[in-house]
């Protein structure tokens, strides 16, 4: 099956799958409502349950809207980016723990499990957190935002980032 689908792929000249649109079933429960962030003007939220402030748009990307594709990256490379933001004439900007990027997960939504009103265009994907498993020296956490789910993730490989400052 996998054959005949690259083959009419590449008969079509079809390279890109659409990209799915959030879902939110009818009666689940929400917990990033859009009152719960404030947008700062400068490409900032404010999550005023945590206090935290965070970047609109994944590393990559920029504008209202974050276009463009967002830059999947290393551990260590993600640590870096977020040691060197000058993002908005700050300089604090760093990868949030697991616990600060789990808080954007909004349970009530899969594909992306985010907020989008605050967060557009947040990929589907696995995002880095500064936190390493305690018991593997390589391995971090990530968060999956297609769905939410906390997993491990070798330091090596290629994740996207979004960064916070404030915190900890």
């Amino acid at each position: 099956m996998r054959v005949i689908f690259t083959m009419v792929m590449l008969i079509c000249g079809c390279s890109q799958v659409a990209e799915a649109l959030q879902t939110c079933p009818p009666g689940t429960p929400r917990i990033a409502l859009d009152s719960r962030y404030s947008d700062n003007g400068s490409n900032t939220v404010t999550d005023n349950e945590t206090g935290l402030i965070w970047k609109r748009c994944s590393e990559g990307q920029s504008g209202a809207s974050c276009g463009g594709a967002a830059t999947a990256m290393t551990w260590s490379v993600a640590l870096a980016a977020g040691a060197n933001s000058k993002f908005a004439g700050f300089n604090d900007w760093r990868l949030p723990n697991v616990k600060e990027l789990s808080s954007l997960v909004e349970i009530g939504c899969f594909g992306p499990a985010v907020n989008e009103l605050h967060f557009p265009n947040t990929p589907s994907t696995s995002y880095w957190s500064s936190s390493s498993s305690s018991a593997f020296a390589q391995l971090a956490s990530m968060i999956n935002f297609n769905d939410g789910h906390v997993f491990v993730n070798a330091k090596g490989g290629n994740l996207h980032v979004r960064l916070v400052r404030g915190g900890q």
